[in-house]
């Protein structure tokens, strides 16, 4: 009978959905206990019980299907009647009602999924998020202060006329020919506000948000350094030099605090490693002297991981993706910028 056909389908919809749950939190847990790469793939494999990851709501779905075709055909082939008509709007709204009410979002799953990746991320890139790194063993250090000065000393990260925030950070170190280089990584956005004018000739104020990525490295040389793929203005750093590779020239814009400094510090084999290695950024390079560190932005979010070929729906799609857990723009700008730290820690280039 129809009835007892949908009856077993709620049935099957609550036994699969229950497991489904059950893998949810289960997946959580292990999320939240701060595990490495390798423990987060062990506690996947063996899973032992249903590996499902996708809520069946084919039950919902019917019922939906029901209440609407309800609604529909008493009103059409009803509609001069009266209480048979309320009636079976009251039934159909109730069982649309509790059909919407009943449907399990996927959203529960790509959450959980999401919280997995991070915690692969940071595992695998030695990435700690909402934490800075530490520059001295044996100075005590007060994060916010930190974060606070590394805003405020680079331009780079003050070009909101409205505002400027830093979306998200991390710490890590970087290990390149062995000597440890403490890495801050940021997402930060600029807020702008301009000034347009309508079809009426009104003007209106318009909010802009430009999101950029990147990392600032500390240890540096102590260089006055600006190299930017568009022309800007920073007070701290006036002269606008060239080099002598034309072609650099026309990609990139230089600028400092003196030109003596400049020419010393930008040698041929600098310019050219610079050239090659700045193809990718969409942004800023900036050396503060005083902080011994350079503040590298873009517009690639290198936080971003590899989207897998297909949705994941089982523990096992989970763990092949996450054991090939990508992060292409985070890999990139670290190969870029550890040639570019390698070629300014090197004295002969200055030569």
């Amino acid at each position: 009978m129809p009835l007892e056909h949908l009856q077993e389908r709620r049935h099957f919809h609550q036994r699969m959905n229950k497991k489904v749950w059950n893998n949810i939190h289960r997946l959580r847990n292990i999320a939240l206990s701060n595990p490495s790469k390798q423990e987060v793939l062990d506690a996947l494999h063996p899973w032992r019980l249903s590996i499902s990851l996708r809520y069946n709501n084919t039950f919902s779905y019917l019922l939906l299907g029901i209440s609407i075709l309800l609604l529909v055909g008493s009103t059409l082939y009803l509609y001069q009647t009266g209480l048979p008509l309320l009636l079976c709007w009251i039934v159909g709204i109730f069982l649309a009602t509790y059909a919407l009410l009943s449907i399990d979002k996927q959203s529960e799953v790509e959450d959980v999924i999401n919280l997995l990746q991070d915690s692969v991320f940071q595992s695998q890139y030695e990435i700690k998020f909402s934490e800075f790194p530490t520059i001295d063993q044996n100075i005590a250090m007060n994060q916010a202060y930190m974060l606070a000065k590394v805003t405020q000393g680079f331009p780079c990260l003050n070009e909101g006329n409205a505002g400027n925030e830093i979306a998200q950070y991390a710490a890590t170190h970087w290990h390149i020919d062995g000597h440890d280089y403490p890495v801050l990584l940021l997402h930060y956005i600029a807020v702008s506000e301009i000034v347009v004018r309508n079809q009426k000739g009104e003007e209106i104020r318009k909010i802009i948000e430009t999101p950029r990525w990147g990392a600032c490295v500390f240890d540096m040389p102590a260089l006055a350094l600006v190299i930017s793929s568009e022309n800007v203005n920073y007070e701290r750093y006036p002269v606008r030099w060239t080099s002598s590779d034309i072609q650099f020239n026309q990609r990139f814009y230089l600028y400092g605090q003196q030109e003596f400094e400049m020419a010393k510090n930008l040698s041929p084999i600098r310019t050219l490693t610079l050239a090659n290695h700045l193809q990718h950024m969409k942004g800023r390079l900036v050396f503060h002297e005083q902080m011994q560190a350079f503040c590298y932005l873009s517009l690639q979010n290198i936080f971003e991981c590899k989207k897998p070929a297909k949705n994941i729906t089982d523990v096992s799609q989970l763990r092949g993706y996450l054991r090939t857990l990508q992060a292409p723009h985070y890999e990139q700008m670290q190969r870029d910028l550890t040639a570019i730290i390698r070629s300014f820690r090197d004295e002969n280039l200055l030569h």
